[in-house]
């Protein structure tokens, strides 16, 4: 009989004991979509004096000149990018990471926020898969959005104001190397790059709440201050953010509400620090502000005790459903067989649903390469059984 299981999103856990977040390896990627091993993955340095202020940028600037690297990039919840990292650095070490789950950061984010968002804001649709004794989860590919996100000629629609705001702060607040070795000419001129959604450089760390373990990989904006070339670099990492000034108490919520989900990303990651710009009604640049990452859940509960609490809570909330899919999904010890689930939020039900032979996905789950590439499973099968 297939296994079926909820977990209510108003229930309350226990777990506070959490695991600081470790880099084991990091890699990037190019506007041509291709994957970035070593010293050939490149982070960004931040960069934004506060002179620069002054100068009025204008964060809407190029942005009929986006590059829209979709296509190139290809399905930005698949995990193959986060395989093929995790696979050279076993293959580095000689042996398999120890981990209960593996995901992106943004995808444990959108779990924990269930609890927080209502499911048309934050939509639950992943694949859950027992593998090697250890649970992989990806967000299902929207193929809706994709859709949406192209004209009728097949080309992709010009990128939102909105969105192409936070490319470009980020763009103008970073360098590709640090300062003192970038030539006057690229500083003075960086407002005039073009942005793109192709470019990004991943940290692959290992992280933990309760007894769980996981390994997670989070896109870093920048490093704030330099970079150790053999060391965890975690503690160098800054989340870039940009968003309107805030002025009316609505805009205030609204900007609490926020940074909460910032906080959790960067909190997930251990990133320890969210450099957030602010930018008027007419889309210039006014201020830059530094928050420590530790101290936002205190900054929150000063201003908002509401959404202050929700730090505690998502923590203790992360704890229990990370518990909760350890428990219902029983471990597959081989890496031969593939155990395949769907994970939803309906009803304020989060449902664990067992994907059976006749489900039309079931092939390209167990067989093909819709959670599990095929490089990753010849990796782990070379590897002697545990």
């Amino acid at each position: 009989m297939a296994i079926s299981a909820t977990l209510f999103i108003g229930q309350k856990g226990n777990t506070t004991a959490l695991k600081q977040p470790k880099e084991l390896a990091c890699y990037g990627r190019n506007q041509a979509g291709e994957t970035l091993h070593g010293a050939d993955a490149h982070p960004r340095y931040y960069y934004l004096p506060n002179q620069d202020l002054d100068r009025a940028m204008d964060l809407t600037s190029g942005l009929r000149k986006f590059k829209d690297c979709s296509a190139a990039v290809g399905d930005r919840n698949s995990l193959d990018r986060q395989l093929d990292a995790l696979t050279h650095l076993e293959q580095r070490k000689e042996k398999r990471m120890k981990a209960d789950i593996v995901a992106s950061t943004n995808t444990i984010a959108s779990l924990v926020l269930s609890a927080f968002d209502n499911d048309k804001i934050n939509p639950i649709d992943m694949y859950v898969v027992a593998y090697d004794g250890q649970l992989f989860i990806r967000k299902r590919e929207n193929t809706a959005a994709a859709v949406s996100a192209t004209k009728e000629d097949g080309n992709p629609k010009q990128i939102s104001v909105h969105k192409y705001i936070s490319y470009k702060f980020k763009s103008l607040a970073t360098l590709a190397q640090p300062v003192q070795f970038e030539e006057r000419a690229t500083i003075e001129k960086r407002s005039k790059r073009l942005c793109n959604n192709g470019d990004a450089f991943t940290s692959l760390t290992r992280a933990g709440v309760g007894k769980t373990k996981l390994i997670l990989a989070s896109d870093i904006d920048c490093i704030f201050d330099f970079r150790e070339e053999s060391h965890d670099n975690l503690r160098h990492y800054a989340q870039l953010v940009c968003n309107p000034t805030v002025g009316a108490t609505g805009e205030a919520h609204r900007f609490e509400t926020g940074i909460f989900r910032v906080w959790l990303s960067c909190f997930l990651a251990g990133i320890p620090r969210i450099i957030c710009g602010f930018a008027d009604d007419t889309n210039t640049l006014k201020t830059v502000e530094e928050y420590a990452t530790a101290d936002v859940p205190v900054l929150l509960k000063e201003h908002s005790p509401e959404v202050g609490a929700r730090c505690i809570a998502a923590i203790k909330w992360y704890g229990l459903l990370t518990e909760w899919l350890l428990k219902i999904v029983p471990p597959s010890t081989d890496a031969q067989s593939v155990k395949p689930f769907k994970l939803t939020l309906s009803d304020n039900h989060l449902k664990l649903q067992e994907v059976e032979v006749d489900d039309a996905e079931y092939d390209s789950i167990v067989n093909g390469e819709a959670v599990l590439s095929k490089e990753f499973r010849e990796w782990r099968q070379s590897l002697p059984a545990k």
